[in-house]
């Protein structure tokens, strides 16, 4: 079966989004799931860190309890709202003109995203 030329220029046009990114740091494979304290130990301090917290709000719902009264309706269920913050640093990596500059976003101490930049300086 022959694959035309439109149909390879056509796939390429879609992102790899089942491949994970990583980052070879020595012997060592970083990807996602790693904690802060093993990324900093096998690859070093990040040229920039930045901070940030996510907030978010949410909301439980308890469902309302037998009439206190015969003949009245049951009682109103309780929403209760919760916020929770999360943590987040970016890390970036400049490891020099040969390689390219990583970005490492951590969520709660641990990697949940690996990013490539351009070459670094």
């Amino acid at each position: 079966m022959k694959t035309s030329s439109k149909t390879l220029a056509l796939i390429a046009c879609f992102p790899l989004t089942a491949a994970a990114q990583s980052l070879q740091c020595g012997e060592t494979l970083i990807t996602e799931g790693i904690p802060k304290a093993e990324v900093i130990s096998h690859c070093g301090q990040p040229a920039q860190i930045d901070h940030q917290t996510i907030y978010s709000d949410g909301a439980a719902a308890f469902p309302g309890g037998p009439p206190p009264v015969p003949g009245l309706g049951p009682l109103p269920g309780i929403v209760r709202r919760s916020g929770s913050e999360t943590p987040v640093e970016v890390w970036t990596y400049n490891f020099g003109p040969s390689r390219l500059m990583q970005r490492i976003r951590f969520e709660n101490g641990v990697v949940v995203k690996i990013e490539s930049l351009g070459y670094g300086s």
